[in-house]
């Protein structure tokens, strides 16, 4: 099952990256197989996923957010 899905068009912000070649074949891959449209919504979800996983970035963003 597919961790990635389509997604709903929402408000986007536009930005430029560059990606190892392989990197970036294998995300099509897997949009492909998951039937994501967009590789923004792999990019999207893929952050999100992170920034929800991550205990250091947690303590540190409500550290942040309670001074």
């Amino acid at each position: 099952m597919p961790i990635i899905k389509a997604k709903e068009n929402t408000k986007k912000e536009q930005l430029r990256i560059s990606i190892e070649k392989n990197i970036m074949d294998e995300i099509k891959q897997y949009c492909e197989w998951a039937n994501v449209k967009k590789t923004d919504d792999f990019f999207e979800q893929a952050a999100q996923y992170i920034l929800s996983k991550d205990k250091d970035w947690q303590t540190h963003n409500s550290q942040k957010q309670s001074a």
